[in-house]
């Protein structure tokens, strides 16, 4: 079955054969009058051919054929009248470079987007590394601030008791008085750690009953960091306890406290146990004693 656009057998030569003849004649191989045309030899060769439907819609089909003639110099008017007629069925060719090009464009964009995709993820990832490092951290120096001037306090309360002493001991050997037994500074400074509240002017110590005086006991199980207000603002404990220790303090409540690892400290109030669970771990744990409910 032939196909609608093809030439029909005939004795005449067809559009095809008389372009090849010319060019034979003319002692042009079909690459050059390809180069000549801009066009491939497959295109040439469909020309030579009459395989008009496989080189698109009519309107090329006579641009070749006209541009064919002008090269071989041959009158494009009788061989373009030549031409059979194109059926409706003939369907041209799909212009495939520019669907190769939007086909290209849209693939480069959604690798973009995945590349992106990616960089936001690992700038993300960074950052909450970064943030999840960097909180300990701060936390262990602002530790080490505080240990260094519990230390600097203590030499300083140390240094004073001394020079209290000797001021003590001179002016009862001027006065002919038998000194007291000079406290030993590193008793001292022992005592100094943990302390009870001074009274204020407005109270005297016959003042207070031992219902108005709270007593806290801490059982360390692990080194931390801790730091205890009374009421009255007085700070009656200060700095590092090593595991295994316990602290027993006095005073007037409540208690403002400050623990650096409160997972590790058991507490009770009164003889209460206090229960500070609830404190999210690697944090620093600030409360009042007695808990709010």
């Amino acid at each position: 079955m032939n196909e609608d656009n093809t030439q029909p057998q005939s004795d005449e030569p067809s559009v095809g054969q008389i372009l090849k003849t010319h060019r034979e004649n003319a002692n042009i191989s079909l690459a050059n009058i390809a180069s000549l045309l801009k066009l491939t030899e497959l295109q040439v060769q469909h020309i030579e051919n009459d395989e008009y439907h496989l080189l698109g819609a009519k309107t090329f089909v006579k641009g070749y054929i006209k541009n064919y003639c002008r090269t071989l110099n041959i009158d494009s008017s009788a061989i373009l009248a030549m031409l059979p007629a194109f059926s409706a069925s003939d369907k041209p060719v799909d212009m495939q470079s520019f669907s190769r090009r939007t086909e290209k464009e849209a693939h480069d964009s959604r690798l973009m987007t995945v590349s992106y995709l990616i960089l936001a993820i690992v700038i993300g990832s960074s950052a909450v590394w970064w943030w999840q490092n960097a909180t300990p951290i701060d936390e262990q120096t602002n530790t080490i601030k505080a240990s260094n001037s519990f230390i600097t306090v203590q030499q300083e309360n140390t240094k004073r008791l001394a020079d209290e002493a000797n001021e003590a001991v001179d002016e009862a050997q001027s006065n002919n008085i038998e000194p007291a037994p000079q406290a030993n500074p590193a008793v001292i400074n022992e005592q100094q750690t943990i302390q009870a509240a001074p009274l204020n002017d407005a109270q005297s110590q016959s003042e207070l009953t031992n219902s108005d005086l709270s007593t806290i006991i801490m059982m360390f199980n692990d080194e931390s960091w801790v730091e205890i207000h009374d009421a009255n603002d007085e700070k009656i404990a200060f700095g590092v306890k090593k595991a295994g220790y316990e602290m027993t303090l006095t005073g007037v409540a409540p208690f403002s406290v400050v623990l650096g690892k409160h997972d590790v400290v058991r507490i009770t109030l009164n003889g209460e146990p206090v229960d500070i669970s609830a404190f999210p771990k690697n944090r620093l744990a600030k409360f009042k004693l007695p808990l709010a409910e």
